[in-house]
């Protein structure tokens, strides 16, 4: 109980924090102007009431002024530091009351391009007496004049008008180094299978999600001048474009948008239009993005729920949790937070699709190593080694030269067999040399004529097939078939290849036993097809049937 008291005032203590009341100071009315320099201007008794509220930037550097009214309204602690930041465009020198209190550059003299776009000054206590008072910026503004930026002005403690930004700074940092991280990660998974395409998209939109928040933030890193400041925003606008459509995008892949082709041409130019028409109102450029993305995100999802895929309410409820942050709090930060969310979403998918691929290699390898062991169990079951041994016998009692040649051709196929175990596709020209090795072997069993020819077969490594797969037809047409009348049975394969498929026709001509009989449920087509979902996934038909002359079986691989 004791310990529990003592945590509880520990932490009251630490939570307790001295806020400084800050509604003493009031700026009011609005900024006026007046080109010329004159160090009168400065003063705080100095009649403006004949200056322009207009602001009109002077050709080349000459020098104009701006002043603004101030009131402070209660006593300021003489041990409390207060500051004045400014933000606008150009060199300055600021007055307060007549005194000089900071400068931002040189006015009149900007070559060097020295100064910031917000800048920060520390305002001497015994000037801050409650009252009215005078800010007076002496000014001058070589480049952007185009752009005619406001002065902005305000009074606030001066430790948190310094750091209070960049306290922001360090969670937007951790959020860059996870995009940033998320970047080089997924692009190196991409790398080594590139057939994952989503890995790609991911990577490329953590990527662009890290530029922005490294452009965004940038400033308050590094000085830069205003002459680059509109180049700044002309790149986080175009980081956000290229996000608003990649995102989406993703979405679409993800769940299989069927409309994708016709739906993101309309949807890029819409944003292209977007961008050029709010191209000198840079912030409504990116709220204006972002609201895109994020209404075409939330449509592909729904369409998504419509076909009731997988995972797609879950993201939904990612989508509307940044909608609702991009509504509570200001544009800055929802900005990220809701970029945060969108992305925790793809990941998600990400994530789920992963483990379901690494679920299908693993059910692929163990259904590999089934059939290799199928196949094997297959060639060397009881039946067969009987038969072949009975066989041997018989050869070795009445032709021991014979029965030699028997025992050769056995070990030649077992041999072949122990080759290609383990392979997954071997080249067509190593099955047609395990199918001529068998044939060797029920010639000395059967005692019938088995003849072998091909056709459009090369040997090389582009013909490649599962293991066993013409063996198995070869097998079944042994089986099913009776030999011809002069106690022979031929059997033919044809290689056709195009660009975008290889046809491998095998035929068998001979008497079928039973034409009538299903054999699509046999071992031997299970493996073939087995076989073949393992190695092209649906990419590829089988056909078999009976004909006139025997028997046919098609194999069709798309590529």
């Amino acid at each position: 109980m004791k310990k529990l008291l003592f945590l509880t005032i520990t932490f009251l203590c630490i939570s307790c924090n001295h806020e400084i009341k800050q509604d003493y100071a009031e700026i009011s009315g609005s900024i006026v102007f007046k080109t010329g320099d004159n160090i009168s201007w400065a003063n705080h008794n100095f009649n403006d009431s004949n200056w322009s509220n207009e602001k009109e930037i002077p050709k080349n550097e000459e020098i104009f002024w701006a002043r603004k009214k101030v009131s402070i309204k209660t006593p300021i602690d003489s041990l409390q530091a207060i500051g004045l930041g400014i933000n606008t465009f150009g060199a300055y020198e600021v007055f307060w009351d007549g005194v000089l209190i900071g400068k931002n550059g040189t006015p009149g003299n900007e070559s060097n391009k020295i100064g910031v776009v917000t800048q920060n000054f520390l305002i001497p206590n015994h000037l801050l007496r409650t009252g009215e008072h005078t800010i007076a910026l002496r000014m001058s503004q070589r480049y952007e004049k185009e752009h005619l930026r406001g002065i902005y002005a305000y009074i606030y403690d001066y430790k948190k008008l310094v750091t209070n930004k960049l306290k922001d700074t360090i969670y937007i940092n951790l959020l860059a180094g996870a995009f940033l991280l998320t970047t080089i990660y997924y692009f190196f998974l991409y790398i080594s299978d590139r057939k994952q395409y989503t890995m790609l998209l991911f990577s490329l939109s953590s990527s662009l999600f890290f530029l922005l928040i490294i452009a965004e933030y940038i400033k308050f890193y590094i000085p830069i001048h205003y002459s680059n400041f509109i180049l700044r925003l002309r790149i986080i606008g175009l980081l956000t474009l290229f996000i608003s459509f990649l995102v989406p995008y993703y979405f679409a892949v993800q769940f299989s948008f069927p409309y994708r082709k016709w739906f993101f041409t309309v949807y890029g130019l819409l944003l292209i239009w977007a961008y050029l028409f709010y191209s000198h109102s840079y912030d409504y450029t990116a709220i204006f993005l972002a609201q895109m993305m994020w209404l075409s995100s939330t449509l592909i999802i729904c369409f998504a729920i419509f076909k009731k895929q997988k995972n797609a309410v879950i993201v939904l409820i990612g989508l509307l949790l940044s909608f609702t942050v991009y509504k509570i709090s200001i544009f800055d930060v929802s900005l990220f937070v809701s970029f945060a969310i969108i992305s925790l979403c793809m990941f998600y998918l990400l994530s789920v699709k992963l483990k379901e691929q690494r679920l299908a290699f693993e059910h692929s390898i163990a259904e590999s190593t089934r059939l290799k062991y199928e196949l094997l169990k297959k060639k060397i079951q009881p039946h067969f080694l009987m038969n072949t041994l009975t066989s041997l016998i018989d050869w070795v009692e009445e032709a021991p030269n014979k029965g030699v040649e028997f025992i050769e051709a056995l070990a030649d196929e077992f041999d072949l067999l122990n080759q290609v175990e383990n392979e997954t596709l071997i080249p067509i020209s190593q099955e047609i040399q395990l199918c001529k090795s068998h044939l060797n072997i029920m010639k000395f069993r059967k005692e019938i004529d088995y003849i072998w020819q091909d056709e459009g077969v090369k040997n090389d490594t582009f013909q490649m097939i599962p293991p066993a797969v013409i063996h198995t037809l070869l097998e079944n047409g042994i089986t099913h078939c009776l030999p011809l009348e002069n106690n022979s049975m031929r059997f033919k394969l044809i290689v056709t290849a195009h660009n975008k498929q290889a046809t491998y026709t095998f035929l068998t001509y001979a008497k079928v036993r039973n034409a009538q009989k299903n054999t699509s449920d046999g071992t031997g087509f299970k493996y073939i097809k087995a076989r073949l979902t393992e190695n092209y996934g649906d990419n590829w038909e089988f056909n078999s049937e009976s004909t006139e002359s025997g028997w046919k079986n098609v194999i069709t691989i798309f590529n």
